[in-house]
């Protein structure tokens, strides 16, 4: 069971848990892989308590399997509930390493080696398999040991030194950027590896450190370092262009994006508005514009202050100037430009009702990708997986069921 895609054929065994690792193996499996989530059976919380929360539920209540970033990160996959830390479920995930291309995990440096699952015991279990391992600092250096999410990750890959509105004002993003940073870049990194064993015959142990994934986009602010000219905490403006910047319109917390990039620009930007500051002798010119950027600012946003922002973006559009809508979630949902390319995909199942998730952003021949599931239930596949990949016999499988290895309902707390 996979989706039709250009992985087709590849299995993968995927411990990842939070965002970065199961967004990786999402965009594997959107392209055809067959990804085995394993999860402990605690992994959704508890039964009686949901994750995160102090109230109790009751016993008829399967919360564990309608959490939103759970049911979004893990479609398209088959999902295995197991006791790791029982000899036996140990014993049933290095067989199904033997069977599978790729592991993959983002817990810390040291636990999947403390749970006898580490580089030296899966490349025992199988030479061929390509093991990813994603701790947020490395396997190795000073920070090996150190917990990371990503708002934490976040100021120790340099972006809150550029975020905020003042000098005095870092911000994070609030988004944990260095996640999906991780994310893209283990799939990438999985599609690459696979095609150097198809070239030399060879697995092997890729490290993927999530600072260093952030880390990777912001090279020119090294740069800028390197030449003595340290960056500036400029909020939503920009050094070398003006206006630039997102100005508040009609209605409740709507908001437009507008960037003017040069003199010709303006001269477009300033015959739409068509008011008389426009031709104030402090918008003369770019380097005019941008030692006046506060001043030119407020004119402009009094001036979108009327116009619907929707309206306003495509009224600029379609005289070149780059535009866009501050959109809602309800707005996004209903956008012509991803309704047309068709970029939500719509998962329904027993335990959620018909919701729109983000798509795979990208067309392979035309084709997004065919045969879309919903995130599994936990354990769901249990039967299947140990069955189709392992060739366990029924009489096996209860015996695991009955001794507490696999799980398909969390235990209580």
């Amino acid at each position: 069971m996979s989706v039709i895609g250009p992985l087709n054929g590849v299995r993968i065994l995927d411990f990842t848990h939070v965002w970065a690792g199961p967004l990786a193996t999402r965009i594997l499996a959107d392209l055809g892989a067959d990804v085995i989530k394993v999860e402990a059976p605690w992994a959704r919380g508890f039964a009686n308590r949901p994750q995160g929360a102090t109230t109790r539920v009751e016993p008829t209540d399967d919360h564990w399997n309608r959490q939103g970033p759970t049911n979004k990160l893990n479609r398209n996959k088959r999902g295995l509930c197991l006791d790791s830390k029982a000899e036996a479920g140990r014993d049933v995930l290095l067989d199904l390493v033997r069977e599978v291309d790729v592991v993959i995990e983002n817990f810390s440096a040291r636990a999947m080696t403390s749970m006898g699952l580490g580089w030296k015991a899966l490349e025992a279990a199988n030479p061929d398999v390509i093991y990813v391992a994603m701790p947020g600092f490395g396997v190795s250096g000073p920070y090996r040991s150190y917990v990371a999410f990503g708002p934490s990750v976040e100021p120790m890959c340099g972006l809150t030194s550029v975020m905020g509105y003042s000098p005095g004002e870092p911000r994070v993003t609030a988004m944990a950027v260095p996640d999906p940073c991780g994310g893209v870049t283990a799939a990438a990194a999985v599609v690459t590896a696979l095609h150097r064993r198809d070239q030399t015959g060879r697995g092997g142990f890729i490290e993927l450190a999530l600072q260093e994934a952030a880390i990777a986009l912001f090279g020119e602010y090294f740069l800028l370092d390197q030449m003595g000219e340290l960056p500036e905490r400029m909020g939503n403006a920009h050094a070398d262009f003006a206006p630039h910047g997102v100005y508040r319109c009609q209605g409740e917390d709507a908001w437009i994006a507008i960037a003017v990039q040069d003199d010709a620009e303006w001269a477009t930007f300033a015959r739409i508005v068509d008011a008389d500051w426009c031709a104030d002798p402090r918008y003369r010119g770019l380097m005019n514009r941008i030692a006046n950027r506060g001043a030119l600012d407020a004119r402009i946003s009094a001036w979108t202050a009327s116009w619907d922002s929707i309206a306003l973006a495509e009224a600029l559009q379609r005289d070149g100037i780059a535009a866009g809508p501050v959109y809602t979630a309800p707005e996004l949902l209903a956008d012509p430009q991803n309704l047309a390319r068709e970029y939500f995909a719509t998962l329904e199942a027993s335990q959620m009702e018909a919701v729109p998730y983000p798509g795979l952003p990208l067309k392979i021949d035309g084709e997004r990708g065919k045969g879309y599931w919903p995130a599994p239930r936990l354990g769901e596949h249990n039967r299947e997986v140990l069955a189709e990949v392992l060739g366990m016999s029924p009489v096996e499988i209860d015996a695991l069921e009955r001794d507490s290895v696999l799980y398909e309902r969390p235990p209580d707390a």
